[in-house]
């Protein structure tokens, strides 16, 4: 049992750490301010404080909601036109570097630890393909702090960041297949998978017919002055819209409805409305409810299981890294030099929300063990900061191509 003021201390106390350690996090490590929440759910994980208050139904639905909208940003995001203006050596960069994860990533999983995958290839690859992407979002501001998002490095650095948001989604949608395909489905209460593709489809569609008529709404929008009022509400209703149409199934498929109905809103807001909504909605993505999920994923790790497994999360680091690195080198080293090229694959190994949720959900699946789910946020805890500081003090001793 829970009582709401239990509820409201930990709210109250997850907000002061994310703004005073994720202050310091932010200033001095570069880091994003949200992984203070991920480090506080460590922290509660290891000393089982606030146990039956984190499990409540209430702390669940903020949780989720969180979730919702970190993916309801990424579509958002998504922007198709400049994807389709995108050199072809930065589609050639995301391939490779994805395709090096995938194969040798799994190839681990599958072999190294197959218990902790449901003995299935398939999870396994969906497991590497989670390491494959890159978290853009902190890259973004280290590029810019140096005045060098606009050379061949930050260009490049950013488009691979941008591409494998399309490879993200794929992936989400996959997992929310996946179950019914596995013999994991015949003990455990999975979606029909024709339900769940029946589902995507008809959300596909959806987009599909918004996109060809989105445009014409928001001249519409723009032509007869509307309220800003209209804006926010709009965006509420496109995001319960698309994840309500998801959770009929399956909460997985909820979360690729969150994504879809970043999409759409993108397509029917005016172009000059873009940014200012996208302000609003990372406020109540970003500021007022990912703390939460980000306090979830730190408190469903098992922190003993790291100690105890420290081989698994060694091998993980060393592959998911050591991938993105040979793929970087090999591809760019004639364009940037050996030093950048190698510099570009050691910051594409930074990991960030999708790769975390995607993680999160498989373990929520019962499709990966709490220790591989452990091993995997382990690696990304570890190697998130020691990558920014190598990353900012090799930018600072010269300018990229």
């Amino acid at each position: 049992m829970f009582a709401l003021e239990d509820v409201l201390l930990l709210i109250i106390v997850t907000y002061s750490v994310s703004l005073s350690v994720g202050y310091l996090l932010q200033k001095y490590l570069r880091m994003p301010w949200m992984f203070s929440s991920l480090f506080f759910g460590l922290i509660l994980s290891a000393l089982g404080l606030f146990r039956n208050t984190i499990e409540s139904d209430l702390f669940k639905l903020l949780e989720t909601l969180g979730m919702y909208l970190l993916l309801f940003i990424i579509g958002y995001s998504i922007d198709f036109k400049k994807m389709a203006r995108l050199k072809n050596y930065v589609i050639l960069g995301t391939v490779i570097i994805i395709a090096f994860e995938g194969f040798f990533g799994s190839l681990l999983l599958y072999f190294a630890f197959p218990t902790n995958i449901s003995n299935s290839y398939l999870v396994a690859l969906i497991t590497a393909l989670s390491f494959a992407t890159v978290g853009e979002a902190v890259l973004l501001p280290i590029l810019n702090e140096f005045k060098i998002i606009n050379t061949t490095f930050g260009q490049l650095t950013l488009g691979i960041g941008t591409l494998d948001d399309i490879v993200e989604v794929l992936m989400l949608a996959v997992v929310a297949v996946l179950p019914g395909f596995l013999p994991i489905a015949l003990t455990q209460n999975f979606p029909d998978p024709l339900m769940v593709l029946v589902d995507l489809g008809f959300m596909s569609i959806l987009i599909f017919v918004i996109a060809k008529f989105g445009s014409k709404v928001g001249r519409v929008l723009e032509k007869n002055h509307t309220p800003s009022f209209v804006f926010s509400l709009l965006t509420l209703l496109v995001f319960f819209s698309f994840v309500a149409l998801g959770n009929f199934v399956a909460e997985s498929v909820a979360s690729v409805g969150a994504i879809f109905g970043g999409i759409v809103l993108r397509e029917l807001l005016p172009k000059e409305r873009l940014h200012q909504n996208e302000q609003a909605i990372e406020f109540l993505g970003y500021i007022f409810l990912s703390p939460f999920f980000f306090l979830s994923v730190g408190a469903s790790v098992s922190v003993a299981s790291i100690f105890v497994a420290p081989l698994m999360v060694g091998l993980i680091l060393l592959v998911a890294n050591g991938s993105k690195y040979l793929a970087s080198v090999a591809l760019f080293r004639r364009l940037l030099g050996f030093k950048y090229s190698s510099l570009m694959g050691i910051g594409l190994g930074i990991r960030f929300s999708t790769s975390l949720i995607v993680q999160f959900i498989l373990l929520k699946s019962g499709l990966i063990t709490l220790d591989l789910y452990s091993a995997l946020i382990a690696a990304a805890i570890f190697v998130t900061p020691v990558i920014i500081i190598a990353y900012s003090w090799a930018l600072s001793r010269g300018k990229p191509p």
